[in-house]
């Protein structure tokens, strides 16, 4: 497992490619534009377009479901888990008993090599010591026994090439290690239990992110609707003024004015189109979609309001939060670490059994066995071993402070996200109080120009202070959606259970004072 699978990263995400169409909409329309003369909000809203094949509709919790099944994130994270397993599964095996087979073959002209390789088929003769020789050498009654006795033996020190077929079944069987298998396994542990918060880290990544492009289609869709009512009043306002023009109630340049707005909010509407394709391919990308594969977005994300104090949502931050708690399980593997390197300071004891076969010749024939007992104990290395065991205590403070500025910087984190997730919710009810009240000042002002008592300038601004007060809340919306997952995200609870939506015709019927409209946009 690496350290990118569990370490934290602390600045919690933005919007992303989303909150850049948010914010880049609002720009848009809150510099010129203008918006149909109606006194209700936008929400976000579906638009139609030409279907060329079936669209499917795509909920938020098939988005989610979708991203964990097929995003290589997720599949990253399930290889560590996996990396993980397999170390428990490895030390697990080095505390059992060990069985190995092997099987040889081995040719020599060494003296000591072929007498050993003899004795153990069981053929070692009289003759392999020079016995011939000697009774030779030495004649018929020992008259040159002395010079026969200091004759060397040629079939000993020369006894050509020699060759032997063996196999052999060894048990090794762990006594004692100093604890250091143990320790490794405890090692193994914490670091599945840290690769799988890691896992769990990595999940709430990606539903935020699929919550962000999610919730970002639902506002591009409803700029895309605030722009196409911005070029119809655009287009009845060029009608009154073209009306009144010829009455000769205004002049040619209030005519000519309209005209221009009417091109300009033409051309901010195509692109609303253009930012909400933006947003469609970005859900893509982190679902891994066919980009020839249509869908549907009918609902609105509802996230639950926090609730409680700012201290009781840091402590549940440091009790769930998935990547302090990888940290913690880290400091532990790290703890184990330690102890696995001082057992080289201690003594091992492993037990062996050994059955072995020996030919001339390919088979199983003259059996032999062997059993004893090893120990071993390093006593004197010149510092090799404190090095490593000061390299392993080195580990464990850094992992102890590193979980310190992780922490340190989550309870920041929590006060931020807290804080942004209540103004969000003041926010959102101050743009749609906003909204009421510049719609009036549309409504007062349109009558006055009808009369001749104003200028289209004058309209046009009235016009585009309600247009940004439309994309303001709409903006809000968004913003409320996604602080609220933060919050989640920083608290460790921000599960697919915690994402809720509500379908546009629930929206409609909860909320009758609003502006919802019930078509649909094929993305």
């Amino acid at each position: 497992m690496t350290t990118d699978e569990t370490s934290p990263e602390w600045n919690l995400p933005t919007a992303g490619f989303s909150f850049g169409i948010v914010w880049g909409m609002v720009a848009l329309l809150s510099s010129a534009s203008v918006l149909a003369d109606t006194p209700q909000a936008i929400h976000t809203l579906n638009i139609p377009t030409p279907m060329a094949s079936p669209a499917a509709e795509l909920t938020i919790q098939d988005a989610i479901k979708q991203a964990l099944n097929q995003n290589p994130v997720m599949q990253q994270s399930q290889a560590a888990i996996s990396q993980a397993r397999g170390a428990i599964q490895e030390a697990n095996g080095h505390l059992l008993p060990q069985l190995d087979l092997t099987v040889g073959a081995m040719a020599s002209n060494n003296a000591l090599n072929v007498f050993g390789m003899k004795l153990n088929q069981g053929n070692a003769n009289f003759n392999d010591f020079g016995v011939q020789q000697f009774f030779a050498n030495a004649g018929p009654n020992f008259g040159n026994l002395a010079g026969a006795s200091s004759t060397p033996p040629d079939e000993l020190n020369h006894p050509g090439w020699y060759h032997n077929f063996q196999t052999s079944l060894k048990l090794s069987i762990p006594i004692y290690n100093g604890g250091k298998i143990r320790a490794m396994r405890r090692q193994a542990e914490a670091y599945l239990q840290a690769a799988q918060s890691g896992d769990i880290a990595a999940r709430q990544h990606l539903i935020l992110q699929v919550v962000q492009a999610y919730a970002g289609i639902d506002a591009a869709t409803a700029f895309v609707e605030v722009t196409r009512e911005a070029v119809d009043a655009a287009q009845s306002y060029m009608n009154l003024s073209d009306r009144l023009y010829k009455q000769g109630v205004v002049s040619k340049s209030d005519l000519l004015h309209a005209q221009v707005n009417l091109g300009d909010i033409q051309l901010r509407h195509q692109q609303a189109l253009d930012q909400r394709a933006n947003a469609n391919d970005g859900l893509r990308v982190i679902l891994g979609m066919d980009a020839s594969k249509p869908f549907t977005v009918d609902e609105l994300i509802k996230i639950a309001s926090p609730s409680g104090t700012l201290a009781e949502a840091r402590s549940l931050a440091l009790d769930h939060n998935p990547q302090i708690q990888a940290l913690t399980q880290q400091i532990d593997a790290a703890r184990s670490g330690v102890s696995a390197a001082r057992s080289i300071y201690k003594p091992q004891f492993n037990l062996v059994a050994q059955q072995d076969w020996n030919s001339h010749n390919p088979g199983l024939k003259n059996d032999s066995y062997t059993i004893g007992g090893v120990m071993s104990w390093n006593l004197l290395d010149f510092g090799a071993r404190s090095g490593q065991v000061d390299r392993a205590v080195a580990g464990l403070s850094a992992a102890q402070a590193q979980q310190q500025i992780a922490l340190n910087q989550l309870l920041s984190q929590v006060g931020e996200v807290w804080r942004a997730a209540r103004l969000a919710d003041q926010r959102l009810q101050v743009k749609q109080l906003a909204i009421g009240q510049n719609d009036e000042a549309v409504r007062l002002e349109k009558l006055r120009y009808a009369q001749g008592l104003s200028t289209m300038t004058n309209l046009l601004q009235t016009q585009a202070e309600l247009d940004k007060a439309r994309a303001e809340f709409v903006q809000a919306q968004y913003e409320l959606v996604l602080q609220r997952a933060n919050l989640l995200l920083a608290t460790g609870q921000l599960e697919p259970e915690a994402i809720g939506a509500v379908p546009l015709h629930e929206t409609n019927a909860s909320n009758p004072s609003l502006k919802v409209s019930s078509r649909h946009a094929r993305h």
